[in-house]
């Protein structure tokens, strides 16, 4: 196996690793949602977003590698098909291609769930925004009704 590929799996892996601490992340904030944990969501939502950033630094670490493996072989990245066998490289073997393949399926399937988790978890946070609204418009509705009444008999007597 090249340095090139076992890097390029390396960076795989890692990115794997934390798509899956992020889908664990997105499963946890909608407990905090639904237990109204504010301090949890919280935390949660500043995990999502170191989560994302190493996620994104990875990312430019695999172009960087991916663009290597191009250069090596003179082809671009996008003109490796992966349901066809791989081109016939100096030091890459087919059960690297292989490997590679299905570490790439993972990947795909890792993504399609975070993706999946990330739409649920908006479409909870828009329930929620629309839940607490209407809480706060019925609450404004009843202000005079609930209101404390010692404010009310301290209003009167500045009146007078």
């Amino acid at each position: 196996m090249s340095a090139d590929t076992a890097r390029y799996l390396q960076l795989l892996e890692e990115r794997l690793a934390l798509l899956g601490s992020l889908t664990t992340a997105l499963a946890a904030a909608r407990t905090d949602i639904v237990s109204l944990d504010i301090n949890g969501l919280e935390a949660r939502i500043a995990e999502q977003e170191r989560l994302c950033a190493e996620i994104r630094s990875l990312d430019t670490q695999l172009d960087r590698v991916q663009r290597q493996c191009a250069a090596h072989i003179h082809v671009q990245p996008a003109a490796l098909v992966p349901s066809q066998p791989p081109p016939t490289i100096g030091s890459a073997s087919h059960s690297d291609f292989i490997r590679c393949r299905e570490t790439l399926d993972r990947l795909n399937r890792v993504q399609a769930t975070v993706k999946l988790l990330n739409a649920e978890h908006q479409a909870l946070l828009r329930r929620s925004r629309r839940t607490v609204s209407a809480l706060l418009h019925s609450y404004h509705s009843f202000s005079l009704t609930y209101s404390n009444p010692a404010d009310n008999r301290a209003s009167a007597a500045e009146g007078f």
